[in-house]
């Protein structure tokens, strides 16, 4: 079903459509529509008149009917399973009967999903990465759209959305996704073009900012300018910058060790699978992660090959075609793009 993907940050609204031709998938209609004031997490979204006005605004603007939807990664439960090969009927029986054993709400209050990760033909199971959200949750984002005359065809978490953008079609290593929001970072942990592990960590870029502001006594205008000209980078002129943003940057170095130091440490439990392999590199997205500087800070911290995330990995090669998106601005459309994506059957 032809959609446009819509991704609804504490800060704004970010749409992107795809359109079909002969030489394959191209960008369409895109764009960014502000909120007056962010998002307070935990508040009813079909209560906030400001965000359903500017859903509406945007509606009319692009003429949007059917869209794919976010759901946020701390809305949702995943997890990895193992059950016996099948059809899809037989394959969510076995999920279904589990469900309550991996999640915190009973099936009855659930809505789920699964993608298959590979196939064990030696032992005549699958595994697979379910995705769970309540009901109450996909309840209420269908009806904050449809207050804005649209329909929602289906959902993503945030992390599997920017999984589809930035993970090439057919790359089956697995890589860590440090997604820098606002007011949080998502971390996912994604092996074979599933999302098998994620968290969030309550550090976003606007702590980068309040470091600089409360350094340099200026306001967060002149502070985001001065974090994007000068960037993460140690040096005699910029040694005051650098120590200002040192203390978050290394809360943030700890939350990506952590998962880091989870995944091997599952690894090494599970030896004899293999199916769990080590993360071969980092991928950083949101506009701050192209922060100069920062993804070299990462990757000594790390001793890890980080990389800045390519959202455009299953549309084109930059070889064929210069999107219309800046670089670093489309480092903030990951979602979108992934949502606008056609999915691909199991």
């Amino acid at each position: 079903m032809s959609h446009s993907g819509v991704d609804i940050s504490p800060t704004a609204i970010r749409f992107v459509e795809l359109i079909k031709t002969p030489h394959g998938l191209k960008l369409g209609g895109f764009g960014e529509q502000t909120l007056p004031k962010p998002l307070v997490n935990g508040e009813s979204l079909v209560a906030d008149l400001d965000l359903i006005a500017a859903l509406k605004k945007l509606q009319r603007a692009e003429q949007l009917s059917l869209v794919e939807v976010s759901v946020p990664e701390e809305k949702a439960y995943i997890y990895t399973t193992e059950v016996p090969e099948g059809d899809d009927e037989s394959i969510r029986n076995n999920i279904e009967f589990h469900l309550e054993e991996n999640v915190p709400i009973s099936l009855a209050d659930a809505v789920y999903d699964y993608f298959i990760i590979r196939n064990n033909e030696k032992a005549g199971t699958i595994f697979a990465s379910v995705s769970v959200v309540p009901l109450s949750v996909v309840q209420e984002y269908i009806d904050l759209f449809a207050k804005a005359g649209m329909t929602v065809v289906s959902f993503l978490t945030e992390n599997q959305a920017m999984t589809r953008a930035v993970i090439a079609k057919g790359d089956k290593r697995t890589a860590l996704i440090v997604s820098l929001g606002l007011r949080k970072t998502v971390l996912s942990i994604v092996s074979e073009e599933a999302v098998q592990f994620t968290t969030t960590a309550p550090i976003g870029s606007e702590d980068f900012t309040a470091a600089i502001m409360k350094e340099f006594g200026v306001d967060a205008v002149k502070a985001e300018q001065i974090k994007k000209e000068k960037g993460f980078v140690r040096s005699k002129e910029n040694e005051a910058l650098f120590l200002s943003l040192i203390s978050t940057a290394s809360a943030l170095k700890d939350e990506i060790n952590h998962i880091y130091t989870y995944w091997e440490s599952n690894r090494e439990k599970n030896k004899g699978n293999s199916f769990i392999t080590p993360i071969d590199h980092i991928i950083l997205s949101g506009q701050d992660a192209s922060i100069i500087g920062f993804r070299e800070y990462i990757a000594v911290s790390m001793k890890t090959d980080v990389e800045l995330g390519n959202v455009w990995a299953n549309l084109f090669s930059f070889d064929e075609e210069i999107p219309p998106i800046e670089y670093l601005e489309s480092l903030s459309y990951g979602n979108a793009i992934g949502l606008a994506l056609p999915k691909q059957p199991n």
